[in-house]
């Protein structure tokens, strides 16, 4: 199968670039004996280091190299997955990434993807407010401005742009293939981590174009301020201009449906809840994968949840957006007093 087969339905699109970090489909599978559920292990992207992020980034950072771009900068809180792989990956294309971080809660995944990140060359500064990681990111930028004469491409967090979106507009694509070819049923439901809202846009997109008729259930793992459904809107109408810009055929006039499910995320980003404990505890013995407090573990409790209530009664599946890797080849352990100046306070 090819790696994008949204380019195959829709030649126009190969005109954008392709870092080629996105090298196969990503595996779907039974969950465990939890029923007629599936996932689809995205967590597998890339054999170094991976997660869902690879599929925006395949995409973002050869848009950057082909901008000649050096230097990135990119948002997060501490342990962001988006930011350690753009760290990683950005490294073999020859760009230093800058990152610009939110304190969060300790978790074991942070100490691993700031080791990532550290080990990558990246330069990581942290502040305790949003305005304060965008005044930090002003200040760095016109540094390098001032040094290289070059402004760095700056990436939002989770690398949720229209251009990233599309990744997962491939991703629809992607699934169609896999269902024709027998792998699993077409999901009623499809459950997914809702937070910087790139990976829920482009599957929406990307499902009504393939013919898919599945509901998106997107289970807040952010606070608000960072993920709502106007924002989300916003999102969607860039991406499909994005679309339209390159085939006037290609964008949807409708998207498939959107549920937001705000019920899990607790009283903080990458704090679990009882429920999310559970639900990593039950995902990991029922599939083998690694989940997380802050992601995947949200949107677990979502999805088994609505498996004890009856909600998800047709076929289901969960969309795992977590990495594989823990470190990427060579990455040694971050020393827990290097920690510290990364985590918010209890």
């Amino acid at each position: 199968m090819s790696s994008y087969p949204l380019f195959q339905a829709f030649p126009k699109l190969q005109r954008l670039p392709r870092a080629g970090l996105l090298q196969r489909a990503t595996p779907v599978v039974p969950l465990g004996d939890s029923g007629d559920v599936w996932v689809k292990r995205d967590d597998l992207t890339a054999a170094d280091y991976g997660g869902n992020k690879i599929r925006k980034l395949d995409l973002l950072l050869a848009a950057a190299r082909a901008a000649g771009a050096t230097d990135l900068v990119s948002f997060g809180y501490s342990g962001s997955n988006f930011v350690a792989a753009t760290a990683w990956h950005g490294r073999k294309l020859g760009m230093t990434t800058h990152g610009f971080l939110l304190p969060q809660a300790d978790a074991s995944y942070v100490a691993d993807n700031i080791a990532t990140s550290l080990h990558s060359g990246a330069q990581l500064q942290v502040a305790s407010s949003e305005r304060g990681v965008v005044m930090a990111a002003l200040a760095r930028s016109t540094r390098l401005l001032l040094r290289q004469r070059r402004w760095p491409i700056w990436i939002p967090p989770g690398g949720s742009t229209a251009l990233g979106s599309l990744g997962f507009v491939n991703a629809a694509f992607e699934l169609k293939a896999q269902i024709e070819a027998g792998l699993l049923p077409l999901p009623e439901r499809i459950y997914v981590a809702f937070s910087s809202m790139g990976t829920v846009a482009g599957l929406a997109i990307g499902l009504a174009m393939a013919g898919l008729r599945s509901r998106i259930v997107a289970v807040q793992v952010v606070d608000r301020t960072f993920a709502d459904p106007s924002k989300l809107d916003r999102l969607i109408e860039r991406t499909r201009a994005l679309l339209s810009r390159y085939d006037a055929l290609a964008a949807p006039s409708a998207v498939v449906p959107i549920e937001i499910r705000t019920e899990f995320f607790g009283e903080h980003y990458a704090v679990p809840t009882t429920a999310t404990r559970r639900a990593i505890e039950r995902f990991e013995s029922d599939s083998g994968a690694r989940a997380d407090s802050a992601y995947s573990g949200k949107a677990l409790a979502g999805l088994y949840a609505d498996l004890e209530s009856g909600i998800a009664t047709g076929p289901a599946l969960y969309w795992h957006t977590f990495n594989a890797h823990g470190r990427p080849p060579g990455v040694a352990p971050l020393a827990p007093s290097k920690l510290r100046a990364f985590l918010s306070k209890p």
